[in-house]
């Protein structure tokens, strides 16, 4: 048995090694977690993302995040439910088809709660009606603006089987096919709302000004996810709403990191990005619309019985938002 001495003399010559290992492993714990986040359009409805990683927020709580386009909602949720992305900022259709189909995707939080879009037509559409037996072109099939479209067009009579959507991609892309007439419809936000008409192309219908709830888009992940790192989606979340509260009380500091991610020099169209979409649609409690969720449900049943046994809650989990929102954090964020 070794002697009080010894043991005193052992203890102090592992004193280093033991106060080493404890920083190490301090210091790894006080490393920021690293998160591959998706993103599925470059357009002003993605603002809240951009901000927050610009100003640095979600460093502040803890996150090393990866922004990354994955262009159309159903690229991005399937990324998701593979583990690629585990968080997303991607339309809601996508996620609701996709947990429809059993994949546990739900949103855990809204961004813009109405439709952003206007229709750009060719001159030969006159009238709504008037797209029947046309080619009308989305950034993909599934994707947000593809149910926008359906939804809206059914109210007036219009059946998604009367046109021909076309997997067309980028909004670039789109205006080239429709200046070729490859296309004879699209549906395009603010800023390229001025490029399109600055090429010639007529705005037919303006989906801003509908008095109609609709979940856009939002902050996504999987039920799976949610209990395995709880505290990850907590603190993406309150980056997030960070995020949009820097965008609606400082218009100026928003508009310019529009201007960097939007990639354009017009002040113009800055303003109109930030003016039309940005601060009409970032709501201080993102919370999801479950009118607007129903709505696409309603869409959805006709095709999928699932969807008419489903409620809007089975598509989010809005506890994040409530924990946030009842401690008092997001009220600060405005005083």
């Amino acid at each position: 048995m070794l002697s009080l001495s010894v043991r005193a003399l052992v203890s102090f010559l592992c004193l280093p090694f033991v106060l080493s290992m404890s920083y190490s492993y301090g210091d790894a714990q006080s490393q920021p977690e690293k998160l591959r986040v998706a993103y599925t359009v470059i357009a002003p409805t993605q603002s809240t993302l951009w901000t927050a990683n610009e100003l640095g927020l979600f460093a502040k709580h803890g996150l090393d995040v990866e922004l990354v386009l994955l262009v159309g909602a159903p690229l991005a949720v399937t990324a998701l439910v593979a583990g690629e992305t585990p968080i997303v900022h991607a339309g809601a259709s996508a996620v609701i088809t996709s947990n429809l189909q059993g994949s546990g995707a739900v949103l855990v939080a809204g961004g813009a709660n109405r439709f952003p879009y206007v229709l750009f037509v060719t001159d030969e559409i006159k009238r709504v009606e008037d797209l029947r037996g046309k080619k009308f072109g989305v950034s993909r099939i599934g994707s947000a603006d593809n149910a926008a479209a359906i939804t809206v067009l059914n109210r007036f009579g219009i059946k998604d089987t009367e046109i021909t959507y076309v997997q067309a991609g980028s909004i670039p892309a789109r205006l080239a096919a429709m200046q070729t007439n490859a296309l004879q419809a699209t549906l395009l936000q603010a800023p390229e709302t001025l490029k399109a008409k600055e090429i010639g192309m007529r705005s037919l219908l303006d989906f801003t000004k509908l008095d109609v709830e609709w979940q856009q888009n939002g902050v996504a992940t999987t039920r799976d996810y949610i209990k395995k790192r709880p505290d990850t989606v907590r603190r993406f979340i309150r980056a997030f709403v960070e995020g949009s509260a820097y965008n609606l009380t400082n218009p100026k500091g928003a508009q310019k990191i529009l201007q960097k991610y939007l990639a354009i020099k017009d002040d113009k169209s800055v303003q109109e990005s930030y003016n039309e979409i940005v601060a009409k649609l970032t709501l201080k409690v993102p919370y999801p619309t479950e009118p607007g969720i129903q709505l696409y449900l309603d869409q959805l049943k006709i095709k999928n019985p699932k969807a008419a046994q489903a409620k809007p809650s089975d598509f989010t989990d809005i506890s994040f938002l409530k924990e946030l929102e009842s401690s008092g954090f997001i009220d600060k964020l405005y005083k």
